[in-house]
């Protein structure tokens, strides 16, 4: 059985029903290998769990009003937990999985885990130094209290389908509760008719004239299927738009090995068909030359 995210051409997860017949004799010793093969491997970024009263937790659950239900000790980074104060990006994994992780790092190679929620900024106008990241807003949503706002469904059409990168406040009817939340990120949502559009949450980045949507273009289209909107010329443009720059991309790219091959063999001299390198003909034996060969003088250095 295959399950295709979104219908949106990006994969998909294979699933297998795996049924055990009979037990076997496990030998951890063997099954862990020898010693020295042991030190040759890769060793995997260390799953650095928040503590209780992280200073960063309270950085955020003060901006963005989160619940106290929510279990912020199940955010962790990727971070030795001696650098773990300067990650970039906080991850979120259940009771399940958290266990899961802290009882076989040693033991399993485990590459990825959980949902991103949070990446730090770095800028200045921002009153937090995480924003929220899209991948993880569905969950927070409930959890939220500050930096959402509901907005219509005409604001909410007019930002997925606009091509501007900074949507201007001006240009939406909500710009008014848009403009009472803090700089930096703000949940927007809408409420549709239709069950399947009834909460639409999309996590944005405000200014106080601009907004921009952190969303990537597949989100969008799948967002506006939702709403009911027929993607199917927006989808066309997408698809010519990436040809169009795969090609200049494969042009770019001929031009540079072609000036790189002009300009090395422009560089090295010239060789003949055997390999050695071709002289250049001297003053006297330029053609037109009097002491040139040719059969008169062949015949008079003859005779003498």
């Amino acid at each position: 059985m295959r399950i295709t995210p979104h219908l949106q051409d990006t994969g998909g997860f294979f699933v297998a029903l795996i049924e055990k017949v009979s037990d076997i004799n496990y030998d951890p010793a063997a099954a862990s290998g020898p010693a020295w093969k042991k030190k040759k491997m890769f060793k995997d970024e260390p799953f650095t769990f928040l503590k209780e009263d992280d200073e960063r937790w309270h950085d955020i659950r003060n901006h963005y009003g989160v619940d106290e239900t929510f279990q912020y000790q199940n955010l962790f980074s990727r971070r030795l937990e001696t650098n773990d104060a300067n990650s970039r990006q906080l991850f979120y994994a259940n009771d399940a999985i958290k266990n899961f992780v802290k009882e076989n790092m040693a033991k399993v190679s485990i590459q990825n885990a959980g949902m991103k929620m949070f990446s730090r900024t770095e800028g200045k106008v921002e009153n937090t130094r995480f924003r929220l990241s899209q991948e993880g807003i569905r969950y927070l949503f409930k959890f939220m209290n500050k930096q959402k706002v509901k907005i219509g469904a005409e604001d909410m059409l007019y930002m997925l389908k606009s091509e501007e990168n900074l949507v201007p406040l001006e240009k939406l009817e909500c710009k008014g509760d848009v403009r009472k939340q803090q700089n930096g990120t703000v949940v927007v949502y809408c409420d549709e008719d239709e069950p399947v559009c009834t909460w639409q949450k999309i996590c944005k980045r405000v200014g106080y004239h601009t907004i921009a949507p952190y969303i990537s273009k597949e989100e969008r289209l799948h967002l506006l299927r939702m709403m009911g909107v027929d993607c199917a010329e927006i989808e066309l443009l997408m698809k010519s738009k990436r040809k169009e720059k795969a090609a200049q991309d494969r042009e770019a790219a001929w031009s540079r090995k072609q000036e790189e091959e002009a300009a090395k063999g422009g560089s090295e001299p010239s060789t003949s068909a055997a390999g050695a390198p071709e002289e250049a003909p001297g003053p006297s034996d330029a053609p037109g030359s009097e002491s040139a060969e040719n059969p008169e003088n062949i015949q008079e250095m003859a005779s003498e």
